[in-house]
């Protein structure tokens, strides 16, 4: 293999281990993200959807990165194939299928959660105009009160 190869090879297997270590990340965020739906802590789970746009925002520009190296690797003879690159491949596929399962979750309970908050606001609605049209069928003047005189 020659320096070149070898000098791509190792910046693949950086760009690799850094997009793993980013995907890890965006699991971890993924799993706090149900627990914050769980508790009912919209605040904190709008604020952790700014950080996983980070964290794919990082992800991208990595990809980006180790897109043209990875094409120039997976068409390498097999002898000039690296284990550590397979491998960190693999385990991205595997933390990226996991994201994908756990955010499809957390995309139906924000969409539950939505729906609730919804009828919430209806019945609450209702409510009002229920309050503001009693209000409004009673009089409000002196002769509804007795007098003592």
């Amino acid at each position: 293999m020659s320096k070149n190869k070898n000098d791509d090879h190792a910046r693949l297997k950086e760009l690799l281990e850094s997009e793993l270590d980013a995907y890890e990340q965006l699991l971890i965020l993924a799993e706090a993200q149900a627990k914050l739906l769980a508790k009912d802590d919209i605040d904190a789970f709008d604020k952790s959807l700014d950080e996983g746009q980070k964290f794919i925002e990082k992800i991208n520009g990595l990809h980006q990165e180790s897109k043209a190296l990875m094409q120039s690797y997976m068409s390498a003879p097999a002898g000039e194939k690296d284990a550590d690159i397979d491998s960190l491949a693999v385990k991205i596929r595997g933390v990226l299928k996991e994201c994908a399962g756990l955010n499809v979750k957390n995309a139906a309970s924000a969409q539950e959660r939505i729906e609730g908050y919804t009828e919430k606001i209806d019945k609450l609605s209702a409510s009002r105009k229920g309050i503001g049209g009693y209000a409004q069928s009673v009089p409000n003047t002196p002769e509804m009160f007795d007098r003592k005189s």
